[in-house]
C-alpha cells in the first residue's frame, strides 16, 4: 500500500461531518487512487471482527482479520479509513488511558497492511466537555447510568491526551505523519472550512466540494431530551429506543432546548486544574499553522484553548 490515512478520532470531534463529505467525495478520491472507508462500511466489511474486540474484549487476533479483510478488498493503492472506534470505545477512560489499545492497533494495521507512507489524523476536545459529550453518546445507544455512575471510575489521568499522542507517535513509523488538531477550532472556521482543512492535512490532494447540509450535521442531547431517554432505555425494547432517538434529536436536541448541566463548576475547574500540566504538553504536540481560514484563531498564536491565558 502506498499510503494510509487514519482518521482515529477521537469522539465527539466533527467525525460525522467528515465521514460525510469523505461519502460525498468518493470518486475524487478514487481518481487519485485512494479508496475510503469510514465507521459503517468499515464494519460492514469486517463482518463485526473489529467491534466484535471493541466490545467485548476480545483476542486482537480479531483486529488482524479486520485489517486482513480491508486489505484484501482494496480497490486502490490507497486507503483513508475514518474511524471513531478505531482505537478503543467512546468510553475507554472509564477503565484505563484514553483509547488504550491505540498502540497494539495501530502496529497491527502496520503489519497487515504495509503502507510505504502513513498519516494519523487526531482531533481532541477539551476534557470536561468531551466527558459531557462521552456520556450523553452512551445514553444516546441505551445506557441508563447517571453522570455521577459514569464517571465514578474516571481519572484525571485517565484524561491526557498528551499520553495518548505519544502512543500513536510510538506505534507508527519514525516517518509517519502525527497531525494532532483542536476540535474547537471549529466554532471560528466553522463547517466547510474545517473540513477542507481536515482534506488538506490527509495529503490526498482532494478538494472538498458539498452536496449536503454541513451545518445540521449532528445535533446533541438537551436536558429534557436526556431525562426522558433515561426513562425510556429501562422500559423500550431496541427498536422502540431507536425510535425514540429520533424523536428526541428532532424535538429536543440542544439546538432548540437548553443543554444538560452535567459537571458542576467546581468539578470543572478541578479537572481542568489538574490536567494543566498535560494540556500545556499537549499545546506543543498540536499541528501548527494550519488553519488558515482564520488566522487570528487561538492555536495560530501560541495560545492553548484548554489554558487560561494561553499558559
Amino acid at each position: 500500500m502506498k499510503h494510509l490515512v487514519l482518521h482515529v478520532g477521537a469522539h465527539k470531534t466533527g467525525t460525522t461531518l467528515v465521514q460525510k463529505a469523505l461519502r460525498a467525495n468518493r470518486e475524487a478520491f478514487a481518481a487519485r487512487g485512494y479508496d475510503v472507508l469510514i465507521r459503517n462500511e468499515y464494519e460492514n466489511l469486517t463482518e463485526g471482527y473489529h467491534s466484535r474486540w471493541r466490545r467485548q474484549g476480545g483476542s486482537l487476533r480479531n483486529v488482524t482479520r479486520a485489517f486482513e479483510m480491508v486489505r484484501n478488498a482494496a480497490t486502490q493503492d490507497s486507503l483513508i479509513i475514518s474511524h471513531e472506534d478505531l482505537l478503543a470505545s467512546v468510553h475507554s477512560f472509564r477503565t484505563g488511558p484514553l483509547y488504550a489499545p491505540a498502540g497494539d492497533v495501530l502496529g497491527i494495521a502496520q503489519e497487515v497492511l504495509r503502507p510505504e507512507r502513513t498519516t494519523v489524523l487526531l482531533y481532541v476536545r477539551r476534557q470536561d466537555r468531551f466527558v459531557e459529550s462521552s456520556y450523553l453518546q452512551t445514553v444516546r445507544v441505551g445506557s441508563t447510568q447517571s453522570f455521577e455512575e459514569f464517571m465514578k471510575p474516571v481519572t484525571s489521568d485517565n484524561l491526557r491526551w498528551d499520553t495518548l499522542v505519544e502512543t500513536i507517535k510510538g506505534a507508527v513509523p519514525a516517518d509517519a505523519e502525527v497531525r494532532v488538531n483542536y476540535f474547537e477550532g471549529i466554532k471560528e472556521l466553522h463547517s466547510r472550512p474545517f473540513v477542507r482543512e481536515f482534506y488538506q492535512q490527509t495529503g490526498a490532494g482532494v478538494t472538498p466540494s458539498f452536496s449536503f447540509n454541513t451545518e445540521a450535521v449532528n445535533r446533541g442531547y438537551s436536558d429534557a431530551a436526556l431525562k426522558l431517554a433515561l426513562v425510556g432505555n429501562g422500559e423500550l425494547d431496541a427498536e422502540d429506543r431507536r425510535k425514540l432517538r429520533l424523536f428526541l434529536d428532532a424535538n429536543f436536541s440542544n439546538v432548540t432546548h437548553p443543554s444538560p448541566l452535567l459537571l458542576t463548576p467546581e468539578q470543572r475547574e478541578q479537572m481542568l486544574t489538574e490536567l494543566a500540566p498535560s494540556n500545556k504538553a499537549l499545546h506543543g504536540m498540536v499541528t501548527p499553522g494550519i488553519s488558515q481560514a482564520a488566522a487570528d484563531l487561538a492555536v495560530n498564536k501560541g495560545e492553548s484553548p484548554y489554558l487560561r491565558g494561553g499558559k
